[in-house]
Order: C-alpha cells, then sequence, then structure tokens
C-alpha cells in the first residue's frame, strides 16, 4: 500500500509501505515481516521501518555494538592496521547482503543478524573466551554467542518497561543456532541466518590471510603453497598481469573473496533449483541451501590449517595471548576478592546470577583498553 506523509515542509512525499516493498521484491522462501512471530512486549507496527529494520538500528546503536570497536579478533596490539569485530562485523554484513540481494532474501533481517553475531565476543579475542570458559566451568561455562543474547535481552537498557532491545524471535532465534549447532538436526536455520553464518567464515579465512600477510606473520611464498590462495592469485595475474606489494595483496585478497562468494551463490541457485523451497518453511527442512560446495569445502580446510598452523601459533600471537589470558585470570580471581569493583549494571544481577557468572560476564563487557586499564588500576 502507498501511504503519502506531510513533510516539515508541509509537501506531500508518497512512499512504499516495507510490506508491499518485500512482497514485489522477496523470495517464495525468504522470510517477510508480515510472517514474523513479533517480540515478546508487543509494540505497535512503525509507520515506515520494518521489524527487522528496528531490531538493526537497535543493535547498531546498543553499547555492546560500539565496544566491537576496541575488540581484537586475533592480532592483539599488534598494530593499527589488523581488524577489530566492529570492522569484521561490517565487512560481513556487506557481504552477506549482497548475496541476500542476488537470492531475494530478506536484506533487513541479514543485515540484523550480522549486526549482532558477534557481540557476545569478550576482550583479547578468542583467547579471552578461552579463559572465561575455564574460569566459569562451575558456573555454566562461557560462549561468547550465548553472552550475545544475554547482552541483548537482559543488560542493554532502551525501555523503561523492560529489560534488553525487545527484538524479534527471529533474530534471536538466528543468534541462538550459532549456539547449540547441534540443535539443527532437523530443521535448518533461515535462510538469512544460513547467509550469515557462511559468509563469517569466508570472511574470517580471507581476512587474518590478509592481516597475516600485511604483518609479515606468513609471507607470499608460503601462502602460494594453499590451492585456494595460489588460485586466486593466478585469476589476479590473469586480469591483471604480474603485480607486486601492496596492490597484489589487496587485489589476491579481494579474488580470494570474489572465488568464496560466487561458489556459494552457485551452490545456493543449484540447491534452490533443485528442491524449489516454497516458503521459509520448507527451506527449513532442506540441507544447507547457502553454503560452499564440498569442492570449496576442502581448500578452504587446508587455508584454516595453514592458518592454524602459521599463524594463531605464530609465537608473536602466542607471546600476546599468554600475556592476555594471564591478565584475564588474574582479573577474574579479583574480582571475586573485591565484587565491590563491578561497577554499573552488571552489579545488580549478582544476587541472580551468582558473583563467579557476574565477574566472568563483567569481564566479558571490556573492550581491551578498557580491559587494560582495570587490570593497571586494580590488579598489576
Amino acid at each position: 500500500m502507498m501511504r503519502r506523509e506531510e513533510t516539515a515542509e508541509g509537501t506531500m512525499h508518497t512512499f512504499m509501505h516495507y510490506n508491499e516493498r518485500e512482497e514485489r521484491l522477496l523470495a517464495p522462501y525468504a522470510l517477510r515481516s508480515k510472517h514474523s512471530r513479533g517480540r515478546e512486549f508487543a509494540e505497535a507496527e512503525h509507520t515506515y521501518r520494518s521489524p527487522f529494520q528496528r531490531d538493526r538500528d537497535r543493535i547498531i546503536h546498543s553499547s555492546a555494538f560500539r565496544r566491537l570497536a576496541d575488540k581484537t579478533q586475533v592480532f592483539m596490539n599488534v598494530s593499527d592496521y589488523h581488524r577489530t569485530r566492529l570492522t569484521h562485523t561490517i565487512e560481513v554484513v556487506t557481504i552477506a547482503r549482497t548475496i541476500g540481494r542476488t537470492l531475494g532474501l530478506n536484506e533487513e533481517l541479514i543485515e540484523a543478524l550480522g549486526h549482532l553475531h558477534d557481540i557476545g565476543h569478550p576482550p583479547f579475542g578468542h583467547s579471552g573466551e578461552d579463559v572465561l570458559k575455564e574460569c566459569m566451568v562451575d558456573c555454566g561455562g562461557f560462549s561468547h554467542n550465548a553472552f550475545g543474547l544475554v547482552l541483548v535481552k537482559n543488560l542493554e537498557v532502551r525501555s523503561p518497561y523492560y529489560e534488553g532491545l525487545n527484538l524479534t524471535y527471529e533474530v534471536l532465534e538466528g543468534q541462538h543456532t550459532r549456539v547449540d549447532k547441534r540443535q539443527m538436526t532437523f530443521l535448518r536455520p533461515l535462510l538469512e541466518a544460513q547467509t550469515v553464518e557462511t559468509v563469517d567464515s569466508i570472511t574470517y579465512d580471507a581476512h587474518d590471510t590478509d592481516d597475516a600477510w600485511k604483518l609479515g606473520l606468513v609471507s607470499f611464498e608460503e601462502l602460494m603453497e594453499i590451492p585456494l590462495f595460489a588460485q586466486s592469485t593466478e585469476r589476479v595475474y590473469q586480469r591483471f598481469g604480474e603485480q607486486t606489494g601492496r596492490r597484489l595483496r589487496k587485489l589476491v585478497i579481494r579474488q580470494l573473496i570474489d572465488f568464496q562468494v560466487t561458489d556459494v551463490l552457485e551452490t545456493a541457485m543449484d540447491r534452490l533449483a533443485k528442491w524449489s523451497p516454497g516458503s521459509p518453511e520448507e527451506a527449513e527442512m532442506c540441507e544447507p541451501i547457502i553454503t560452499v560446495s564440498d569442492d570449496l569445502r576442502t581448500r578452504k580446510t587446508q587455508l584454516e590449517q595453514f592458518l592454524f598452523h602459521h599463524v594463531y601459533r605464530h609465537p608473536d600471537i602466542i607471546e600476546f595471548r599468554d600475556r592476555g589470558q594471564d591478565q584475564l585470570r588474574r582479573m577474574f580471581a579479583g574480582y571475586l576478592r573485591r565484587p565491590e569493583l563491578i561497577r554499573g549494571k552488571l552489579s545488580e544481577w549478582v544476587d541472580i546470577w551468582g558473583l563467579p557468572r557476574t565477574v566472568g560476564y563483567y569481564i566479558a563487557t571490556m573492550t581491551d583498553s578498557y580491559c587494560q586499564r582495570e587490570f593497571d588500576a586494580h590488579f598489576r
């Protein structure tokens, strides 16, 4: 339905309601806003923003999302070049939206899921998560995916009437499937959630390769031993001729991503043609649709094994990892001894969650630099 609204200048502006726009643009297997199951706390429909647009905006405006700008993935304090959780998230959303648009999926749902997917990461990358798992083993353990749900359901503040962001059930469930993938034995995630999950892996591999190459942790010659990398490089040479230095690195990483995205699109189109799901529910009953081919999965595994042995276990990375993990262990023990240091909203949850779990969650909310300042101020 077309709607007319009067602007501040008194003129009339005509715009299309999001339900009509989705009917025109989305494929049958995409989730439409009108089919959302809603939110835990009912809210009036917005005039021109879909439920998933509102979810995306709430996530982007949250404190937890802003903190991703100062949370590293792998390369802690190595240089100003390496990616953060925020830049990774932006890259995931950008690529996932491209795939979603090509396949007729709900881009706004993809954006909400993409902006949410890494929001629960603690400071100091995966090594920080490993420490919290260890320290919280007697109080339920720690998972960044599960903590992402804690943030948006309990700790973020936007209304006096409920805790959290009151996101739609579909966005919360998309994050929940990341918590325990063993639950996906029959019904698969929505295709929009599958898209974010697949692109997360593509982006992670390509950009860790880029960062490691740029920082000199691995050489071009070493990378050329990896079939997927060598194939990307040969394609660059075919298109642009011999290249060197920064330009070569940029072109190869771009081609590495393009190879994988093209493979995902071709695989998805083949499977959509084979199974012809006529609704999101039918798509959930199929084998994974938005995924890489078996051939690319083999080559991605080779790249990931290389990254594990030559990058994630590089002496410089291990040195930073060990230092950060020791710091987090000392902070966890210190907050248990001095719970009065827990500030803000987390202090209100001690009676509900218990002190150890609250301490773990308090540390998980910290950025890398704030964590360092807290350590220097109280526990060094």
